[in-house]
């Protein structure tokens, strides 16, 4: 087995270290230490695209946003359930995120390149002030460990009842919001419910039918 080895590496806005590792073929992000995400467990990840997109209006005008690139696992996963006429905007804060993922993951397909995506190199909450003209048939958020500030201070609004009134005013009627968790969550929950949206929850395991178990809120719009 190869030594853990350090590929790239960057402070983030507030002060932390996000780096990119390598141990054989298995790559791994850690801020300031702590892992946030390795391609060893990234199924939940995959799922979570899967279910968001899946049950989607049946048009070929899917509009999709992510916020968090990662490994990009979540993209390739929306890309194989989304027609040919979708378009999937990547919200992504970090460039050197999107330049490793060019760099370092070609093994992941290069979902990058896949003509129906495009990358805003941009705090997801700012992509989202603009209600008006960027609305969404579902937004999938992984860009912490759950619904909790880790990644960025500024990453609190999207959790807390404003920043939930905004994504709901940025999706379609009867749009779905997606959001990652390393933890359950059963107060993020009930916020939720209490902006309006039906809620469903997953429980899901990271790495096939092992790994630790991850919850994915299925948050859905009023259908008008």
């Amino acid at each position: 087995m190869r030594p853990f080895e350090t590929m790239a590496s960057v402070t983030t806005p507030d002060g932390q270290r996000l780096t990119l590792h390598r141990r054989d073929r298995d790559f791994f992000i850690y801020l300031d230490g702590d892992e946030l995400m390795s391609s060893r467990a990234h199924g939940s990840e995959s799922v979570m695209a899967e279910l968001a997109c899946r049950d989607l209006p049946d048009r070929t005008a899917h509009r999709v946003l992510i916020g968090g690139l990662g490994l990009g696992y979540t993209l390739r996963a929306a890309l194989e359930v989304l027609p040919k006429g979708a378009e999937v905007v990547v919200a992504e804060i970090f460039p050197c995120v999107v330049a490793w993922n060019s760099l370092y993951l070609e093994h992941l397909g290069k979902p990058l390149e896949d003509p129906r995506v495009r990358v805003q190199e941009q705090d997801v909450n700012a992509l989202l002030e603009d209600t008006c003209r960027h609305r969404f048939h579902a937004i999938l958020l992984d860009v912490d460990n759950g619904p909790s500030a880790w990644c960025l201070e500024s990453n609190r609004r999207l959790y807390q009842p404003e920043g939930l009134a905004r994504i709901k005013r940025s999706l379609t009627p009867g749009g779905v919001l997606a959001v990652w968790s390393a933890y359950s969550n059963p107060t993020f929950g009930k916020r939720l419910r209490q902006c309006g949206f039906a809620v469903q929850t997953e429980s899901v395991r990271g790495r096939g039918r092992k790994g630790a178990r991850h919850t994915i809120f299925l948050a859905r719009a009023p259908a008008a």
